[in-house]
């Protein structure tokens, strides 16, 4: 009896947290046994170029972050390991373009004696999310940070449910120099997110540069300091690709575009209005959908963006045509008399004639905002639907590919209040709820979209919901958004994280997993939390979503008892 007891000291260690790990993986087979990094610890095998510098950044991570996990969790009991050695990495295609659809898939093994760890992958991009997985599996053993780093020994198996996991990105309302797009690519990919929807332009301002019309930007911008220069976006671009981001480019026309009237007011109609009646925020403006000038200008900007930016999506926009800003027109109204047909029809065509160029010239897939299918119009199904209102399901069974965004859980700037100047409605006559004042008490505060979207709305949203095996088109995956009108370089980040990661949960792992049990706040809460303090210890400034006294209190601030349970 004593000898046994004396083995089990020897050969089992007890640690003080679990490994949690974000998003959590598709499969996942801890081996029970606790091995140390050797001070020799390297990562190698690695042959495409982003990958050799990937695993030298993770490296240095590693050895920087040791983290100690915040979050308590149940004590474990491990078999002690052996030293470990090496990370070796093998892929499979180190030559395959990253763009839409790629394979993202890696297995990962820690043994359970030590030695060397191994990461494969499909593709070199599979390593990168492969190596942030493993980055994660490494903390301080015993919670010293001066200690040894140990890796819990693990089989993985993994790979997206969805193919597109993306955060927009509005550039326009407010300018964001280049190193702050350059750390939103960072978190995203501590993240497993690959898209980066670059909504670069609107009526409020035109800092993107094009080569092939300067003017744009040179009177459109808001300085000459807040623009985006060619090395500007190929910068934006090359980050991207290092860590397996894509940058995805929206012009929004037909609509938003107000600031084209900056260099050719003749190309817009109903710019010197008042925005009210005629567009959805300050200013009014939207191109005019007969002029053949304009549409040679619009012909001319995509084809040079879809040169510059390699991915095979292109977003035209497409969003929140007010008609009544067209209907002002003469030319419009005779148009329309003419041919008999509403001016949501001229809207239609001129968006038609669009997906056409874009699919047949410049061999692109377009996106499109989906306003115009809502309303009426019908477009090939190789064009791909963003939705930001109605259920994917609509468009999906139509046989269109969707990207979701609906704005009741994935906007992020919803919920900050009014911004539209000269609004009497903030003044509560009694300074109390009643029913005479349900602006300020209970009601959207000047926010269209309120109330704030929590990480607990955004994690419960269901991506399968009422799409049925006989839709011919499918959930591509989602986009978080962030526009811009209250949103700026310095609130960026806290705007986006740690509810972006929320999301990003969703989009890698999926609303339910392999067999079938629908993810939940609940369960997925420890590892959250534990994954925003260590967003934090990484720079990126995520907002606090509870008292640092929930995390080292497990269950004392939840909502019910649990031994009532």
């Amino acid at each position: 009896m004593k000898i046994f007891i004396l083995v089990t000291l020897v050969f089992f260690v007890t640690i003080e947290a679990k490994t949690l790990l974000f998003p959590i993986p598709q499969n996942v087979s801890w081996i029970g046994s606790m091995n140390e990094l050797s001070d020799r610890f390297d990562i190698k095998g690695a042959k495409h170029v982003h990958v050799q510098d990937a695993a030298r950044r993770y490296l240095r991570l590693i050895l920087k972050e040791r983290w100690v996990p915040v979050q308590v969790t149940p004590k474990q009991t491990l078999k002690q390991g052996g030293d470990l050695h090496t990370l070796w990495i093998d892929v499979k295609d180190n030559q395959v373009k990253l763009d839409a659809g790629i394979n993202e898939s890696y297995t990962l093994q820690v043994p359970s004696k030590g030695g060397q760890a191994t990461l494969t992958a499909n593709t070199w991009v599979g390593a990168l999310r492969g190596l942030e997985t493993f980055s994660q599996l490494v903390q301080a053993k015993d919670g010293k940070r001066n200690g040894p780093l140990v890796a819990h020994s693990v089989d993985i198996s993994d790979s997206p449910r969805y193919e597109h996991r993306g955060i927009l990105l509005d550039t326009s309302r407010n300018f964001y120099p280049v190193k702050h797009l350059l750390r939103t690519i960072d978190a995203q990919a501590f993240n497993k997110m690959n898209v980066l929807h670059w909504h670069a332009t609107d009526s409020q301002s035109w800092p993107f540069y094009f080569k092939s019309h300067p003017e744009l930007s040179k009177k459109g911008a808001y300085s000459a300091q807040e623009t985006y220069s060619l090395k500007d976006v190929q910068t934006v671009i090359k980050y991207g690709e290092s860590r397996g981001v894509r940058i995805v480019l929206e012009i929004d026309m037909p609509a938003h575009t107000a600031s084209i009237g900056e260099s050719h007011p003749d190309y817009i109609l109903c710019g010197d209005e008042f925005w009210s009646a005629y567009a959805a925020e300050p200013p009014a403006g939207q191109l005019d959908p007969l002029k053949k000038e304009a549409f040679e200008l619009v012909k001319d900007i995509v084809k040079e963006a879809t040169e510059r930016f390699p991915d095979r999506l292109y977003h035209t926009g497409g969003d929140e045509i007010n008609t009544a800003c067209w209907e002002l027109d003469e030319g419009i109204q005779r148009y329309t008399q003419q041919r008999n047909i509403t001016t949501k029809e001229v809207w239609f065509e001129w968006t038609t004639k669009l997906l056409k160029y874009v699919t047949e010239t410049l061999k692109k897939t377009p996106i499109i905002w989906e306003d115009p299918v809502r309303d009426g119009g019908r477009y090939a199904n190789n064009t791909v639907i963003q939705t930001w209102l109605a259920a994917p399901s609509i468009y999906t069974k139509m046989g269109h590919d969707v990207i979701v965004s609906n704005y009741d859980y994935f906007y992020l700037d919803c919920g900050h209040g009014g911004w539209v100047g000269n609004d009497p409605r903030y003044l509560s006559p009694n300074q109390t709820e009643s029913p005479n004042d349900l602006f300020n008490y209970g009601g959207v505060g000047g926010s269209w979209c309120a109330p704030f979207k929590t990480w607990q709305r955004i994690y419960s949203y269901d991506l399968t919901f009422g799409i049925e095996p006989s839709h011919t088109g499918r959930v591509l995956g989602g986009e978080v958004a962030v526009w811009s009108e209250q949103t700026g370089p310095t609130v960026l980040e806290p705007r986006l994280w740690p509810r972006s990661a929320a999301a990003a949960e969703l989009y890698w792992s999926g609303s339910y997993d392999d067999g079938g049990i629908r993810r939940t706040v609940q369960t997925v809460s420890e590892r959250f939390y534990d994954w925003v303090y260590r967003l934090q210890a990484r720079g990126i400034h995520a907002e606090p979503v509870q008292p640092k006294y929930c995390a080292l209190h497990p269950n004392a601030c939840d909502l019910n008892d649990p031994k009532t349970l």
